[in-house]
C-alpha cells in the first residue's frame, strides 16, 4: 500500500464559519432630506427640545387626572384583609374576594398606560405582588393560571411546542435588553404551574411559621397542642396575627375583563375563592361599560362570591378638555394648529376612537411635520429663547428663509420703503425683524387668549350656550373665520347679554376678571379691558347715583308723530320708530354702554391668527400630508407601491416612470401594471405570455424557447416563470384586485379601476 506523502496531501474537509457582524442601528440622519434640506438637523434638535418640554406637562396632567382614583384604588387594597386572622383562616370565614371595578371608558388604546401607572403605584405602595393579566393570556384557564404565577414568581411562563422557539428568542433578547432590573427567570414545567404550587411558593416566602422552622418536630407538635388546649394560646394567636400582617397581598388585575371569556372568567374567580384561605387575594378588573356586564357575564353562584367596589376612570372628553386646554391652546406653547388640521384631529377624536393617546401621537406627528417641512420653524421656539434663536441665525438660514413663499408675501404686503430692500440684503437688520415679528405673534397669543377666556366665561350663563360649552369651540371660531366677531353666534351672545338682570350681570363680569387676571405678563390691551370693565362694575354696583335724565328730543320726536294728512303706512312706521325709541332706565343705558365697551375690545383683540404676519412660523395647516399618514387609505397606498415599487423599497433598479415596466421590478408589481392595460375579463395565457416577455427581455435564451408554427411564434415558459406567475396573480387576488369568474374558465375579471 502505497502511502500519500505529507507534501502532497490534501484535505478534502470544508468548514462554515459564521461570524456575527456589528449591529446596524438606525440613524436619524438616514432618515432625513438632507440632500435638500441642509438646516433639518436644527430643526429636528428644536422640535426634541419643544416636545420634551411638552411631554413631561401631558404626563403631569395625567397624573393629576387619575390621582384621585388611583390614591381610592390603593386605599380600597390597603384596607383588604385587614381582619385576617388566625380565628379566620381556621374557620374559613373568608369567602369573598375584594374585587375593584375599574370603569375604564370605551377608549382602549388608553386602558394600557393606566394600568401600566396604576401597577408601578400598587408595586411601591402596598404591595409587590401585583399580576397584570392581559387579554392574549386569558385564552384558556391553565394559560391564565401560568401567566399569574410567572408573574409573581419571577418564573418564565411555558409555551406551546409550536412557540418554543419563539419564546426561547424572545427570552434570549430580554435577558440581553439593557434593563436595570435583571430578574432570575428559571424554567418550569407547564404542569407544575397551578394554583396549588402558588399556595406552596407562597407559605415558603411568607411562612407565619418563619421564625420557629429551626424547632424539632416533637417541639413543634407540642407547641401545636399548648396552643389548641392550653390557656396561653391566646397570646400565640396574637403573635401569629402579628406575622399575618406582614404578609403581602397578591393583586390580580384583568385589564379588559369583557374580552375574557366567561368560562374562564368563572373558573378564575372559584380557583381563588377556594384558595382565599392561603392566598390573600385582591381583584381589580377593568370594566368599558358598567359593572351590570359582570352579572351578565357571571352567574349569581359566581358573583356572589365577589365583594365589589366601583371606580370610575375620568372620561375621556374630560381628558380631551384639560389637554386642550391647558397645553395645545395654552400661549406658553409655540406650536399651534391651524384650523383644518385642529378639526380634523377633534373628529378623529370625536366620532372614531375617542383615544387620548392616539390624539397626543396625532399631535405629534403635526409637530415633527412642521418642523421637518417648513424651514421657517427654525424660530418656531419659546418665547425665552427668540432673542438666542434669531442671534445664532447666519447668512446660510437667512437666505433660506428669505426664499420661502411666506416670507416673500410678508415682505409684499406688510414692509413698504427702504425696509423691503434691508430685510432682503441686511442680515442684521432681518434677524432683529425677525426677533420682532416673532415676538409680535407670541404677544399677540397672549392677549388673544386672554380675551378669548374672558369672552368664553360670559357666554357660560347665556340661554343655549350661543358661544359653545367648550373653549375649544370658541376658539375654532377664532381659527375659522376672518374675525370672530363677525359671525352669527357672537351676535346672538352680545344680545342675549343686553338683556341680562343686574344681580346676574355684575358677579359675571366680576368671576371674569379674577380669571383673567391670574394671567402672567398681562399685555396693556388686556390691562386697559379689565380697568375699564372695573369702572363699569362700580358704575353698576352704585347704579342709583346714575342720572337719570330722558333722551334728548324725545318729546319732538313725539309730537312729530301724528301730522295733519298722514297716509296709513306713513303713521306703521312712525309707531314702529317710537317703539324704538322708548324711553330707557339708567342700568339699561348703563348695560348698553359695557356691552358696545367690550365689543369694541373684542374686535381690537381677537383677530384670526391666520390674519397675523408670519404667522407660518407657528402654525401648522397642512391637511393633506397629515391626512395621508394619520388616516391613510389601505387601496390607495397599496395601488402607490404597486405602482412605484421603488420608492419604497429604496431600490435604483426598480426606479422609473408610473407607466412603464422594468424587468427587475417584483413580479407582483409586473403583473398589476399589466392588468391595467387590460379590460373587465383578462385573458390569464395572454397575460402569462406578456409577463415572460418582460421578465425573460435580460435573458431571453435562459428561461423560454420559441416554438415556431407556421408564420407565428409563441414562447413555452419554463417551470420557474410559471411558478412565479402563478404566485403573483394569487397575491394580486388576495389584495382583492382580481377575482375568478364563470363567464370564462381562462379569464379572471378587474374589480379596481
Amino acid at each position: 500500500m502505497e502511502i500519500m506523502s505529507t507534501d502532497t496531501a490534501t484535505s478534502v474537509s470544508k468548514g462554515c464559519f459564521a461570524f456575527k457582524g456589528s449591529t446596524r442601528r438606525a440613524k436619524e440622519r438616514d432618515y432625513l432630506p438632507t440632500s435638500t434640506d441642509k438646516f433639518v438637523l436644527n430643526r429636528l434638535q428644536l422640535y426634541k427640545e419643544v416636545w420634551d418640554e411638552l411631554h413631561l406637562h401631558i404626563n403631569l396632567l395625567r397624573s393629576d387626572l387619575n390621582a384621585k382614583i388611583f390614591d381610592d384604588l390603593i386605599n380600597f387594597a390597603a384596607d383588604c384583609h385587614k381582619d385576617r386572622n388566625e380565628e379566620t383562616l381556621v374557620s374559613g370565614a373568608i369567602g369573598e374576594i375584594p374585587t375593584a371595578i375599574l370603569i375604564t371608558g370605551v377608549n382602549t388604546p388608553d386602558h394600557s398606560i393606566m394600568f401600566s401607572n396604576l401597577d408601578s403605584m400598587l408595586k411601591s405602595k402596598v404591595t409587590p405582588l401585583v399580576a397584570r393579566i392581559l387579554t392574549k393570556d386569558c385564552s384558556r384557564i391553565s394559560t391564565l393560571i401560568a401567566s399569574l404565577v410567572s408573574q409573581l414568581t419571577c418564573v418564565a411562563m411555558p409555551q406551546d411546542d409550536e412557540d418554543g422557539e419563539e419564546a426561547a428568542s424572545l427570552q434570549r433578547n430580554d435577558t440581553s435588553g439593557d434593563s436595570p432590573i435583571k430578574l432570575k427567570v428559571q424554567a418550569r414545567n407547564k404542569k407544575s404551574i397551578t394554583m396549588s404550587a402558588l399556595v406552596k411558593w407562597y407559605s415558603q416566602k411568607y411562612s407565619v411559621n418563619a421564625g420557629h422552622s429551626g424547632a424539632s418536630p416533637r417541639k413543634k407538635l407540642k407547641r401545636d397542642n399548648d396552643l389548641n388546649g392550653s390557656v396561653e394560646s391566646e397570646s400565640w394567636i396574637n403573635m401569629i396575627d402579628d406575622r399575618s400582617k406582614d404578609k403581602p397581598l397578591i393583586i390580580v388585575m384583568l385589564e379588559d375583563a369583557e374580552s375574557i371569556s366567561p368560562g374562564v372568567l368563572q373558573d378564575f374567580i372559584c380557583l381563588c375563592s377556594s384558595h382565599l384561605v392561603s392566598l390573600p387575594i385582591v381583584l381589580v378588573m377593568g370594566i368599558a361599560t358598567a359593572v351590570t356586564v359582570i352579572h351578565q357575564l357571571l352567574p349569581s353562584s359566581v358573583s356572589s362570591l365577589l365583594c365589589m367596589q366601583k371606580y370610575q376612570a375620568p372620561p375621556a372628553s374630560r381628558y380631551l378638555t384639560q389637554l386642550l386646554d391647558r397645553i395645545v391652546m395654552a400661549p406658553e406653547l409655540p406650536f399651534k394648529l391651524g384650523p383644518k388640521v385642529f378639526h380634523f384631529l377633534l373628529d378623529i377624536f370625536l366620532y372614531h376612537d375617542f383615544s387620548i393617546l392616539n390624539f397626543i401621537m396625532g399631535f405629534q406627528h403635526c409637530m415633527m411635520e412642521h418642523y421637518l417641512s417648513n424651514p421657517l420653524s427654525l424660530l418656531c421656539c419659546l418665547k425665552s429663547d427668540i432673542s438666542k434663536r434669531t442671534s445664532h441665525l447666519t447668512h446660510a438660514h437667512l437666505e433660506e428663509i428669505r426664499r420661502q413663499p411666506a416670507f416673500m408675501r410678508y415682505v409684499e404686503k406688510h414692509v413698504v420703503g427702504a425696509e423691503q430692500a434691508k430685510l432682503l440684503t441686511d442680515d442684521t437688520f432681518t434677524r432683529a425683524h425677525l426677533a420682532e415679528s416673532v415676538g409680535g405673534l407670541h404677544r399677540y397669543h397672549a392677549r388673544m387668549f386672554a380675551a378669548l377666556h374672558f369672552l368664553h366665561h360670559l357666554s357660560l350663563e347665556l340661554p343655549r350656550l350661543p358661544l359653545g360649552k367648550q373653549f375649544r369651540e370658541i376658539y375654532s371660531l377664532c381659527l375659522t373665520g376672518d374675525h370672530v366677531c363677525d359671525c352669527d353666534s357672537y351676535k346672538e351672545a352680545l344680545a342675549l347679554l343686553r338683556m341680562m338682570s343686574l344681580d346676574d350681570l355684575c358677579p359675571l363680569l366680576q368671576s371674569g376678571l379674577e380669571l383673567i387676571s391670574k394671567w402672567k405678563d398681562l399685555s396693556e390691551e388686556i390691562e386697559k379691558l379689565i380697568l375699564d370693565v372695573s369702572g363699569f362694575i362700580c358704575r353698576l354696583k352704585n347704579i342709583d347715583k346714575e342720572p337719570d335724565v330722558e333722551p334728548e328730543g324725545s318729546i319732538e320726536e313725539g309730537v312729530r308723530i301724528l301730522p295733519q294728512r298722514a297716509k296709513l303706512h306713513e303713521l306703521k312706521e312712525r309707531l314702529q320708530s317710537l317703539s324704538h325709541r322708548r324711553y330707557k332706565s339708567p342700568y339699561e343705558r348703563l348695560r348698553d354702554e359695557l356691552i358696545d365697551c367690550l365689543d369694541e375690545h373684542f374686535r381690537s383683540l381677537l383677530g384670526s391668527p391666520l390674519l397675523q404676519p408670519l404667522h407660518e412660523i407657528l402654525y401648522f395647516n397642512d391637511l393633506s400630508t397629515v391626512k395621508e399618514q394619520i388616516k391613510a387609505a389601505p387601496r390607495c397606498s397599496t395601488q402607490r407601491a404597486l405602482v412605484q415599487p421603488g420608492k419604497y423599497l429604496n431600490c435604483v433598479c426598480c426606479q422609473c416612470d408610473q407607466e412603464s415596466i422594468v424587468p427587475t421590478m417584483p413580479d407582483l408589481c409586473i403583473v398589476y401594471k399589466l392588468h391595467l392595460e387590460c379590460g373587465s375579463l383578462v385573458n390569464l395565457y395572454d397575460w402569462l405570455q406578456a409577463f415572460v416577455t418582460i421578465v425573460a427581455a435580460e435573458d431571453p435564451a435562459g428561461d423560454t424557447k420559441l416554438k415556431k408554427k407556421g408564420k407565428s411564434s409563441q414562447r413555452n415558459p419554463s417551470v420557474e416563470l410559471r411558478a412565479r406567475f402563478i404566485r403573483a396573480v394569487s397575491e394580486l387576488q388576495f389584495l382583492g384586485f382580481i377575482k375568478s369568474t364563470r363567464r370564462k374558465t381562462d379569464h379572471v375579471m378587474r374589480l379596481t379601476w
